[in-house]
């Protein structure tokens, strides 16, 4: 028998005894939550109703409690045990959790290996450290996209795929802060940066019937096309050569050439360039530049193109919202000139509250996916969890909780965040904060080390579209969020937006 159809015949004997094998569950284990067909589990109700069924199951079982689903028990924590996953990062490993479901991380691999605890500390203090520096840039080349993808809007104008064009819109930006002021100014790099933030999100959805299998068959056939040599963002690796090599080469020249008085330029690839001291820019260079880039590119617009798209349909829904969030961004603007600073951007306290509120109301049902790497760990309730398990995030039980939020937890309310004392003063807890009540950017040491940054772009965004836009939904109602693969992404449909001052 020729090695293939034996390599066949073991994959579809592991397959009937995978699908007919009912879990294994220790007898000290976090409740298993009873399913009525043994290879389904709960598979469709998870997949077809992820809130509600996990609202119900938290109700009738606690937490933590666990699911049968596509053939593998996973546990689902709830507001007390979310905090006891987000601490111990050195035991509930975040990176393989979330690359066993979303292989982003074999993808970049393939160039070279990637340090997630350094990138994480290059994007905190080369990149949220430094809002003050980027402000001016940021609000320039958000200026432009809005004026290229929006225009006047002297006519009433509806705008479809929201997030999509937000994409574009914050590649500029973004390619400015990481690539330099050079790079940014060409189109072929921007519209690169988008489309390799669209192909790397098809590996979420990438179909997870193999995971019945086993969930390394679902990641060996996510990622089968690299073990051939196809990579979906190779061309963006060879477009980011084409242009970016020229400028690479010409800053360490200058660096060799002045020495001490090189004046180093505030971009990423500068950063990059002075950490690897290298003279010599051979494929090898190219590569770990590439991978280091271009994986701050994917968080950056992925990220925020979501968040700007789904607050967008929060206020364009709630017309209650807009005289007050309005006049608070005139009072600034004519403050600044239009000309906006850090400062500026703080004082934008509605508007915080009103995107943290956002941020909220949108939260992922379920995610933040870690794996026990530890041989076990035993929760605060007493419950035990064996080696090897994920752990998933039920992420909405803490976003609507009663205990942070009151009886109105359900109810789209900014000024929650916010609270006055009978001396005038008034304190907010900022958007990008994270506590107990927030963890919509993670937690603990994996928290989004981004998020700083992330909120003051959107903040400029949504600052400069409300001043120049009147905003409103097709039919005048909320739009509802839609959610895939566990996340919540904007509705599909669309956005009036008209010129305030016609």
């Amino acid at each position: 028998m020729a090695y293939v159809e034996i390599v066949c015949l073991l994959i579809f004997v592991s397959s009937i005894f995978n699908l007919i094998k009912r879990p294994r569950i220790g007898a000290n284990e976090p409740p298993l939550v009873p399913y009525r067909f043994p290879i389904i589990g709960h598979s469709y109700s998870f997949s077809h109703d992820t809130g509600n069924f996990l609202k119900k199951c938290k109700e009738k079982y606690g937490e933590p409690f666990s699911l049968y689903i596509f053939g593998n028990v996973r546990t689902f924590t709830g507001v007390d045990s979310t905090p006891e996953v987000l601490r111990n990062s050195e035991i509930f490993d975040f990176h393989m959790g979330t690359n066993k479901v979303f292989p982003i991380g074999d993808v970049l691999r393939s160039f070279t290996e990637i340090n997630t605890t350094y990138m994480a500390r290059v994007v905190h203090e080369q990149v949220s450290s430094k809002i003050n520096i980027y402000t001016s840039r940021l609000q320039k080349e958000l200026l432009f996209g809005i004026d290229k993808f929006f225009g006047d809007c002297k006519e009433p104008k509806v705008f479809r795929d929201i997030q999509g064009t937000f994409s574009r819109i914050i590649a500029k930006p973004v390619a400015n802060v990481i690539l330099g002021e050079e790079c940014a100014q060409f189109e072929d790099i921007i519209t690169s940066f988008t489309v390799v933030e669209n192909e790397l999100q098809k590996l979420r959805f990438v179909p997870k019937i193999l995971f019945f299998i086993h969930p390394s068959l679902h990641r060996f056939f996510a990622t089968l096309p690299l073990k051939f040599g196809w990579n979906p963002i190779s061309r963006h690796r060879d477009l980011f050569v084409q242009r970016c090599k020229p400028i690479i080469e010409e800053r360490i020249r200058q660096r060799k050439e002045l020495g001490e008085e090189y004046i180093q330029k505030e971009d990423l690839l500068d950063f990059f360039i002075s950490e690897s001291e290298k003279d010599v820019v051979d494929n090898e260079y190219m590569n770990k530049l590439f991978v280091n880039l271009y994986q701050i590119v994917f968080a950056s617009i992925s990220t925020t193109s979501r968040f700007i798209s789904l607050a967008l349909f929060d206020y364009s829904g709630r017309p209650e919202l807009w005289n007050e969030i309005y006049e608070e961004q005139l009072k600034i603007h004519n403050e600044s000139n239009g000309i906006l600073s850090t400062e500026d951007v703080n004082k934008m306290v509605k508007l915080d509250c009103f995107l943290k509120e956002s941020f909220r109301y949108s939260t992922d049902p379920a995610g933040l996916p870690h794996t026990l790497v530890s041989d076990s760990y035993t929760f605060s309730n007493g419950t035990t969890i064996p080696k090897g398990r994920d752990v998933y995030v039920y992420m909405k039980d803490t976003a609507f909780n009663n205990i942070f939020f009151g009886e109105t937890s359900n109810d789209f309310q900014p000024n929650r965040h916010i609270t006055s004392y009978r001396d005038g003063k008034i304190i907010h807890t900022p958007a990008a904060r994270i506590d107990r009540s927030f963890i919509t950017f993670g937690g603990g040491k994996h928290a989004c080390p981004g998020r700083f940054f992330a909120v003051v772009e959107i903040k400029m965004c949504l600052h400069k579209l409300i001043l120049r836009y009147k905003i409103r939904t097709e039919n005048g109602k909320i739009e509802p969020p839609r959610v895939l693969s566990l996340a919540t992404f904007p509705s599909i449909s669309g956005l009036i937006f008209e010129n305030r001052n016609y």
